[in-house]
């Protein structure tokens, strides 16, 4: 669409949907500019060593027998 065209239906709406406009066109802009930004992290991150970031922690007794299956070992 041509912008003279948008501009002129845009001066013909009333205030509330100009304001309903303006938060479509805000939802758009966003869609836009972070999932360009969100795909590219998502191919960064798919993969061998992926999650090397995330926190993780084992507790020292981690390989030990487990006390409740002593009837079977």
């Amino acid at each position: 669409m041509i912008y003279p065209d948008l501009n002129t239906k845009l001066q013909t709406l009333p205030q509330s949907a100009l304001e309903e406009v303006a938060m479509y066109v805000d939802y758009v802009f966003y869609k836009f500019t972070t999932s360009e930004k969100q795909h590219m992290e998502e191919k960064k991150k798919k993969g061998f060593g992926c999650l090397k970031d995330i926190p993780c922690k084992m507790s020292p007794d981690f390989d030990e027998p487990l006390e409740e299956f002593a009837e079977y070992m």
